[in-house]
């Protein structure tokens, strides 16, 4: 029988790996729609202002789908981690209250923008009234990220005495939003969120270019072009806030870095392993060592010292897989961007990369990885904080509800998840079947 703190681990994490899904499209969907609009209007061209329309229909069912399952995994927390909560409750649940203004934001705005098309004079207000949809989508990834930032670097309460005694004091709730890790983990989420919701996009416009035609397939072009512009420049953004956490975590969570560094011992002119793996106290199975570069990345200088398992005890350290996806992580990252710049060199010289089928299918099959890229990079952030939910504060164990009463209820969560996703595209295909694009652009 598998153990309730197994249980709860593997729902927590099926549980967010669908949700992250849900969320990272609601986040770049508001964003795509509301640029279509504007350059829509900018270029009085109505092939833009039907991309906007189309989408915005999409938008409301993944709101809808997506606020129930950030309700569920709400719910997760309080019944799975009850004792973690009741420490965020106390010291960090400002990030979690105020982002239910952020939700109100999106869904008061988000009814304003579906039922004002046509309704302003001013074109442009009605754009506005979607950037604020766009805001509030995205103001809610960066409050949980902030609670997500106090696990990693906690704040905010006298930590040596709740340690030795159990007791939450000297509380200040506003520290919460300012832990060590806040800003560069925020501009690391939010920008991976709208690469990875962009692809998502991505691949859908570059679907449908495939199996349409004529004016049908221009409308998706037009989409493709939104959708590709917004996902490059987070692709930059998302490739430099990376490198930015990783020397943060060289400060703030030294064995996750030494972890996914595969650094057994601290040392200086450290070199970047690539490949490798930990067996009997030695590392084996490298396929390349580049010489300085972990000291110069992590420190800026070859003389720099880099962190090492050794000074922790065993007890501690995150399982070592996490070196393995941390190289994935990079390797994948580097393809992207390399991709991303081709295509954007494509463009500037009017080679019409959009025109290219086998450029389309590569775009599918790079959606379908930037996907899989994001759940890699969070279960790595999870993976690597491993033993603790709070860092060197409260494990995993001491956090969790080991009652298998909990069971039942957590069976009902997984179904609701594996159903949740094929319904949602299930329910959109049937609403944009009943609008097809040739009607609406007469």
């Amino acid at each position: 029988m598998i153990p309730v703190l197994d249980f709860d681990r593997f729902l927590m994490g099926f549980s967010l790996g669908v949700h992250i899904i849900l969320a990272v499209i609601g986040i770049a969907l508001p964003a795509i729609i509301v640029a279509a609009e504007i350059v829509g209007i900018k270029k009085k061209d109505p092939y833009y202002i039907r991309v906007a329309k189309r989408l915005t229909t999409m938008l409301v069912i993944f709101f809808a789908v997506g606020t129930a399952s950030g309700t569920l995994v709400a719910l997760e927390l309080l019944f799975l981690w009850p004792k973690f909560m009741v420490l965020v409750s106390h010291v960090a649940i400002l990030t979690i209250y105020i982002e239910v203004f952020a939700f109100f934001l999106e869904a008061i705005f988000l009814g304003v923008y579906v039922y004002s098309w046509d309704k302003f004079k001013n074109k442009y207000m009605h754009a506005f009234s979607g950037v604020l949809v766009a805001l509030g989508a995205v103001l809610s990834a960066v409050f949980i990220t902030m609670l997500n930032a106090f696990m990693n670097t906690p704040v905010g309460f006298n930590i040596s005495e709740y340690i030795k005694t159990g007791l939450i004091t000297n509380v200040n709730p506003l520290a919460v939003f300012t832990t060590p890790s806040t800003l560069v983990e925020v501009a690391h989420v939010v920008s991976t969120s709208y690469f990875a919701g962009g692809f998502v996009f991505i691949l859908y416009f570059a679907y449908r270019m495939l199996k349409s035609s004529g004016d049908e397939r221009l409308h998706y072009r037009k989409g493709l072009n939104i959708a590709f512009s917004l996902t490059l420049i987070a692709t930059f953004f998302a490739v430099i806030t990376g490198i930015l956490s990783i020397s943060g975590l060289y400060s703030f969570q030294p064995e996750k870095y030494a972890a996914m560094e595969l650094d057994l011992v601290p040392q200086t002119h450290a070199p970047e392993l690539l490949g490798g793996f930990y067996s009997n106290g030695t590392i084996k199975g490298i396929i390349a060592s580049i010489p300085n570069l972990q000291s110069i990345l992590a420190t800026g200088s070859a003389n720099g010292s880099v962190p090492g398992l050794s000074s922790y005890p065993a007890s501690t350290w995150p399982p070592l897989i996490v070196h393995f996806m941390f190289d994935a992580i990079v390797g994948l990252g580097f393809g992207f961007g390399i991709v991303m710049l081709a295509i954007f060199a494509m463009l500037i010289l009017k080679m019409h990369p959009f025109e290219r089928r086998w450029l389309l299918w590569l775009l599918i099959l790079a959606g379908i990885v930037a996907v899989f890229l994001l759940e890699l990079g969070w279960a790595t952030a999870e993976l690597g904080r491993q033993p603790w939910i709070v860092y060197n504060v409260m494990t995993v164990t001491q956090a969790a509800n080991t009652s298998p009463s909990i069971i039942p209820l957590a069976i009902f969560f997984v179904v609701f998840y594996i159903l949740v996703l094929p319904f949602t595209v299930l329910v959109i295909k049937r609403l944009l079947k009943d609008r097809p694009i040739t009607k609406e652009l007469v």
